[in-house]
């Protein structure tokens, strides 16, 4: 999610981001002639986007648990990217990645970049989301800088994609940034097999305090609000994020994964070893009340899918095994399987050009509850889709307009997200959107927090 300091003009937003770009240009401009000239190269080379969103929220957070959060019911958020492929002779290839993010959303971004290793989930203005040198060999690659880890063959929730970060101080609108890593794949036909060493564990950034987005401690790797066995009834945790010792290559990730294509099938298989994707909290020393930790321990974790495409149908199903080391988080399988139909017959005799509906149920299983003395709160509630149906359906009336929507159901906490939204694509480079957001559930359900959060937003989005 995002960041200027409570900005109160929506229109401050837009001028943020655009100051930016011209801001990087100049500097490139005026290194010395050849890194001006090869910074010319990346700057020619470059693909533009940018979005503006206005939202327009139902309710103010306004229960008294909530008091203190932003309370404006129109908020305002922008978003400029640009992405660099630039050729070093025949074989280098030099990528660059920049976001720029502005909003009016409380806590959000402070600053420019963050360093490598950065550990407080703080959102940035100007931020790298790639940085990467790669050689490009006849049957193998090597990369080395930040860059994304594509994972899954899910059209909505893939439970496998584990190892990306993204900003989330607004959910509705993440983006998503790389990790630092060194990379490199070696290609046997059309398959590819993958080998992938990630030094630097970050936080990404999340919804501060002082954001409506912010779920009160209940969601996340937040836990301040939660009822702790070790904390006496009535009182507020002191919660403090371990961080991360990057400097000891046992504590950092290693993944293999194997990609391969056969006649209407795409398959994968990876295993992978290092920081766990999802939060726990340690107790407090013995005879104290705090502070509580927010670590991330380290956990072993085997993931394959496999997606069949027959005609109009798309088959896929994806699995995961998650074991946590020292018994620090819950041991637990996931599994998804869904299907994705492109219906054009009865579109076309209702003078439309296709009907795209997608269905997906998640399904997780614990294997080996948490069990460590020195825990006793594990990452539950911070992994999404326990028991979960997701469905969407879009209708592409013609090449300028669509329509759709998405529901997913959590069968076990009955809480749900409702999603419509039309689109209008008045040329190749420019599309509009009205999208309406409902939440549904309890107080302690993952959607049902979000109650007061029922919306409509606007975003014009434009590449170039």
């Amino acid at each position: 999610m995002i960041m200027i300091k409570h900005p109160r003009r929506l229109l401050g937003t837009g001028i943020i981001t655009l100051g930016t770009s011209t801001a990087f240009c100049g500097t490139a401009l005026a290194a010395e002639d050849g890194v001006a000239d090869f910074f010319k190269q990346v700057l020619s080379n470059a693909t533009y986007q940018s979005e503006a969103v206005v939202t327009a929220f139902r309710e103010k957070p306004d229960d008294p648990e909530n008091k203190g959060i932003e309370d404006e019911q129109i908020e305002g958020w922008s978003h400029l990217s640009m992405d660099s492929n630039s050729f070093i002779g025949d074989y280098w290839s030099f990528g660059l990645g920049l976001e720029a993010i502005a909003s009016t959303y409380h806590g959000g971004e402070q600053g420019l970049f963050t360093a490598p290793g950065q550990g407080d989930g703080q959102g940035k203005y100007v931020d790298l989301s790639r940085l990467t040198l790669q050689y490009l060999g006849d049957s193998t690659e090597i990369l080395i800088g930040k860059d994304t880890i594509p994972m899954g063959v899910a059209e909505i929730y893939s439970p496998s994609d584990l190892y990306n970060s993204s900003n989330l101080i607004n959910p509705q609108q993440s983006t998503d940034f790389g990790i630092w890593q060194a990379r490199t794949d070696f290609y046997l036909g059309s398959d590819r097999l993958t080998a992938i060493v990630m030094p630097l564990t970050e936080s990404g950034p999340s919804a501060s305090e002082l954001s409506r987005w912010y779920a009160r401690g209940s969601s996340g790797s937040d836990f301040a609000a939660l009822n702790l066995p070790a904390l006496p009834g009535g009182m507020t945790a002191d919660v403090k994020d371990a961080g991360y010792d990057n400097d000891d290559p046992g504590n950092w990730g290693y993944m293999l994964e194997y990609k391969g294509t056969a006649t209407g099938i795409d398959y994968f298989g990876s295993a992978y070893t290092g920081p766990s994707p999802y939060p726990v909290l340690k107790n407090p020393p013995s005879g104290q009340l705090g502070p509580f930790l927010v670590e991330y321990p380290r956990a072993n974790i085997l993931s394959a899918g496999a997606a069949l495409t027959h005609e109009s149908w798309k088959f896929y199903s994806e699995a995961v095994g998650y074991w946590s080391a020292h018994e620090k988080d819950d041991d637990v399988a996931r599994m998804m399987v869904g299907t994705k139909y492109r219906e054009t017959t009865f579109a076309n005799s209702i003078g439309f050009n296709e009907i795209t509906p997608i269905i997906e149920f998640d399904k997780e299983w614990r294997l080996d509850e948490q069990s460590h003395p020195d825990y006793s709160t594990s990452s539950a509630d911070a992994r999404p889709n326990p028991e979960n149906v997701i469905a969407a359906i879009t209708v592409t009336v013609n090449d300028e307009w669509k329509f759709g929507g998405a529901y997913n159901r959590s069968i076990r906490d009955q809480d749900s997200l409702t999603r419509l939204f039309v689109r209008y694509d008045p040329t190749d480079n420019l599309w509009m959107s009205l999208t309406a957001m409902d939440f549904h559930g309890g107080d302690g359900t993952v959607f049902g927090r979000y109650r007061r959060n029922d919306n409509i937003a606007f975003k014009v989005h434009y590449s170039f």
